[in-house]
């Protein structure tokens, strides 16, 4: 069965944050997952919504989303879509979800008239892989943070 792919609203926020905290456990990164249904519900409502999210339903569970904003590219002199994330839970994997999920967000991205960008960590391999065969062009780049906040205390 194909999965079914929608656009996500305010009163989904709590299915795409269960979604958020498998992929936070699939990365190792549960302690960083900051977002809460009730940050997800504001930032996908309101008459500019923040962020962008696509649902992927399968035999009527919800086994994945992609989500994006749509920043300014000082370079590029233009906005464009972001890709922020894309999950597929481990039990719909290898059967179209993520593609689905990409497709649809390619869809958007050309109706809009924008490019679209994101990243991937260098390591993951099996994406790479996967967004080669999509045609995405791929470089190595360093994604760098920085806790403004922390800088406060060390003064």
């Amino acid at each position: 069965m194909a999965p079914t792919i929608r656009s996500a609203g305010p009163a989904d926020a709590a299915r795409i944050h269960a979604l958020m905290l498998g992929l936070a456990e699939h990365q190792g990164e549960t302690p960083w997952l900051a977002a809460t249904p009730a940050s997800l519900e504001s930032a996908l409502g309101g008459d500019s919504p923040r962020v962008g999210c696509l649902l992927a339903v399968m035999d009527g569970r919800d086994v994945g989303y992609l989500s994006w904003t749509r920043p300014y590219g000082i370079w590029r002199g233009g906005d464009y879509l972001n890709l922020d994330d894309i999950f597929v839970d481990g039990s719909a994997r290898g059967r179209g979800v993520g593609e689905a999920l990409m497709r649809r967000f390619a869809e958007i991205a050309m109706s809009l008239d924008l490019p679209a960008r994101w990243e991937v960590k260098t390591d993951n391999v099996a994406a790479r892989r996967f967004y080669d065969r999509l045609g995405a062009e791929q470089s190595d780049k360093t994604i760098v943070r920085w806790s403004v906040a922390a800088m406060r205390s060390s003064d």
